[in-house]
C-alpha cells in the first residue's frame, strides 16, 4: 500500500524530502513512481537519478542520465549530474585507474561551468583538479570561486545558504586557507541540519582533500554530520549515555506492539518500518503519510519481530557507516535519542545474535544460480558445462568455503548452497561468477556461459528428502530466492534487503550492495526491492553501502 501526492509538485517535494533525510530507496522508488504519471518531468528526472547513485548504482545512473532529457538543458543542476557520477566513478576506481578519471571528470565540471557561470560546477572542478595534482588548475578555478562567493555574502533562503558556505569551505581547503575555512564551517553547521544526504557529500569530499591538506583535519571533523538512528523496542536495553539530537532518517519494526515510532511520525524525522508479514498485494515496499516500509515477505511467525529487528539494526547501521555518521537509538522509555559509541553497537548486536534465552530459528545464507541460456546448449557445451565448468569455476570455490557450507545440490543447470552466513553466501557468489568470467574466454562469443544469481538471507528448515532418502533444506525463503533467479542478469547477483542486513551486521566490508529497484520476482511471487552485489576497491575513509 502506498500513496503518491497528487501532482508533481507535491511528488517533487516528498522525494527531495526522502533524498534529503537519507532514504534514498524510498526517494527512488517514489521518483520513478512519479515518473509514470508525469514521464515528462525534467525535475523528477534529476532526483530519480541522483537517489539511485546515492544508492551505490553509479553505473545504471549515467546510463540514465544518458537516456533522458537533461543534458538539452541550462540548468546547471542538471547539466552537472553526469560530471558528478563520473567523479564517483573515479573515487571508486583503483587508484591506478583513478588520475585519468578524476581528469576527466574534472574536465566536464569545468565546461559546464564556463557555459553557466555557476560556482558550484566551478569548485568541484577546482577540488577533483586537486585530487588529480594539476595544482596550478585547482588554485586557478578556486581562488575565482573565493573571490566571487565572498563579496556578496551568503543568501537569505537557508538551503541557498548551506551551499554557499560548503562551496566556500571546499574553495578554502583547496587554497589552504585556515580562516576562510574556519568562517565557512561556523556559518555551514547551523544550516540543513537534517539533510544527511548534502551535509555527508560534503565531508566526504573535504575528508578527500585532507589527503594533501592534512593540517586542516581539526577543522574539517568540526563539519556538523546529521546522525542515523534506530528506534528500540521496550524490551530492548538502551545504551547508558547522555541524550542527542533527533537523527535525519531512523529504523524502525513495525511488528512492534508498543508502536514506539509511532510518536516520531509528528517529530519531522525520517521513518523507515520495517515489516514482517507480505502484503494482500504482496508488494514488498512503499510510502505512506509520515513514514515508508519494506516488507521482510515472511510467511512463518516464529520471531518475526525479533528478524525485523535483525534487519532493521543491519540497515541503520549500514547507512551510519556508508554516510561516515553518527548512529544513535531512541530509547522508548525515556523518549529521548541516545548516542552510540562502538562499545553500544557490538552490545545491541549482541542482544539479538547471542541471545540465548529466546534463540531464533535457524537462519542461513541462501545461493540460487542457473546458467543463462543452458536449454539452447549443443550436446557438446552442454558436456563442458559438466566437466568443465562446475569443476572449474564452481567446485573450487564451494571447497574454499566448504566450512561454511551446510547443503549443495544441482539439478539440470541450476545451483542451490545453503551456507552458515550471508557473508560467505556473498562472497563465494562473486567468486563463483568470476571464475566463471575467466573460463567464459576459452569459448566464442555467442557460446560463452554465465550464471545469474541470487543471495538472500532467511530461515530454512533441513529434514530427510523422502523420495532421494538423503538430508535436504527447504521452506518459503529458499522459494523466495528461487524467485529471483530468474529476474537477474546474466553474470550479475541480485540480493534481498535482509541480506544486505546481515552483511552489515556480520561486520562486512569488503563486499558493496547496491540498489537497483523494486522488481516483480517470477511466477507472480510479488515485487520486492533488489540489490545488486558487488565487490569494489575500498574507499578511503568509508566503508561500503548496503543499499539503504
Amino acid at each position: 500500500m502506498s500513496s503518491i501526492p497528487p501532482d508533481e509538485p507535491a511528488a517533487l517535494a516528498a522525494a527531495w524530502q526522502l533524498q534529503h533525510s537519507g532514504n534514498f530507496v524510498a526517494a527512488f522508488d517514489l521518483a520513478q513512481e512519479g515518473l509514470n504519471r508525469w514521464p515528462d518531468s525534467q525535475p523528477l528526472q534529476h532526483v530519480s537519478i541522483l537517489a539511485l547513485a546515492s544508492c551505490g548504482s553509479t553505473d545504471a545512473a549515467l546510463s540514465a542520465f544518458r537516456a533522458s532529457t537533461l543534458a538539452g538543458t541550462d540548468n546547471e543542476d542538471f547539466l552537472a549530474l553526469e560530471a558528478r557520477l563520473l567523479k564517483d566513478l573515479a573515487f571508486k576506481s583503483p587508484a591506478h585507474a583513478a588520475q585519468p578519471q578524476l581528469a576527466a571528470a574534472a574536465t566536464a565540471y569545468e565546461r559546464i561551468a564556463q557555459r553557466t557561470g555557476g560556482h558550484y560546477t566551478a569548485q568541484n572542478a577546482a577540488l577533483l583538479w586537486k585530487l588529480a595534482g594539476v595544482d596550478a588548475q585547482a588554485t586557478r578555478l578556486a581562488s575565482a570561486v573565493l573571490a566571487d562567493l565572498s563579496a556578496p555574502g551568503a543568501p537569505a533562503d537557508a538551503q541557498a545558504a548551506y551551499f554557499h558556505w560548503a562551496t566556500l569551505a571546499e574553495a578554502a581547503l583547496v587554497l589552504g586557507d585556515r580562516e576562510k575555512l574556519e568562517d565557512a564551517v561556523s556559518n555551514a553547521n547551523p544550516l540543513c541540519r537534517s539533510n544527511l544526504w548534502a551535509r555527508a557529500r560534503t565531508l566526504t569530499q573535504m575528508r578527500r582533500l585532507l589527503v594533501s591538506r592534512p593540517e586542516f583535519t581539526d577543522i574539517v571533523e568540526r563539519w556538523y554530520r546529521p546522525s542515523v538512528g534506530l528506534v528500540l523496542s521496550r524490551d530492548q536495553t538502551p545504551p547508558r549515555t547522555g541524550v542527542c539530537a533527533a537523527p535525519a532518517l531512523a529504523y524502525a519494526v513495525g511488528e512492534d506492539p508498543d508502536n514506539c515510532w509511532q510518536q516520531l511520525k509528528t517529530q519531522g524525522i525520517g521513518l523507515h518500518v520495517i515489516d514482517a508479514h507480505r502484503s494482500v498485494t504482496r508488494h514488498a515496499s512503499g510510502h505512506l503519510d509520515g513514514h515508508t516500509w519494506s516488507s521482510l515477505l515472511l510467511d512463518e511467525d516464529d520471531d518475526a519481530r525479533r528478524a525485523c529487528a535483525e534487519a532493521a539494526l543491519g540497515l541503520s547501521l549500514g547507512l551510519a557507516d556508508a554516510m561516515q555518521a553518527p548512529w544513535v537509538v531512541f530509547d522508548p522509555a525515556a523518549a529521548a535519542w541516545r548516542p552510540c559509541q562502538d562499545r553500544d553497537r557490538v552490545s545491541l548486536v549482541a542482544q539479538y545474535t547471542h541471545n540465548t534465552a529466546r534463540p531464533s530459528p535457524a537462519r542461513f545464507g541462501i545461493l540460487f544460480a542457473d546458467a543463462v541460456g543452458y536449454s539452447n546448449l549443443s550436446s557438446a557445451d552442454t558436456r563442458r558445462y559438466w566437466t568443465k565448468l562446475l569443476p572449474e569455476a564452481v567446485l573450487p570455490v564451494l571447497r574454499r568455503h566448504s566450512g561454511s557450507v551446510v547443503f549443495r545440490k544441482t539439478w539440470g543447470d541450476a545451483i542451490h548452497v545453503v551456507f552458515k552466513s550471508a557473508a560467505a553466501a556473498a562472497r563465494a557468489a562473486l567468486e563463483m561468477n568470476a571464475a566463471t568470467a575467466k573460463l567464459a574466454e576459452e569459448l566464442e562469443f555467442g557460446r560463452r556461459l554465465e550464471f545469474r544469481m541470487a543471495v538472500h538471507f532467511g530461515r530454512a528448515d533441513s529434514n530427510l528428502d523422502p523420495i532421494e532418502e538423503a538430508p535436504t533444506f527447504y521452506g518459503p525463503q529458499l522459494s523466495l530466492a528461487a524467485r529471483i533467479v530468474p529476474v537477474a542478469p546474466p553474470g550479475g547477483v541480485f540480493v534481498t534487503e535482509t541480506c544486505a542486513a546481515q552483511l552489515s551486521l556480520e561486520g562486512v566490508t569488503d563486499i558493496d550492495c547496491a540498489y537497483i529497484g523494486t522488481t516483480s520476482l517470477a511466477k507472480d511471487y510479488g515485487r520486492m526491492r533488489l540489490l545488486t552485489l558487488t565487490s569494489p576497491p575500498p574507499a578511503p575513509g568509508a566503508r561500503p553501502h548496503p543499499g539503504l
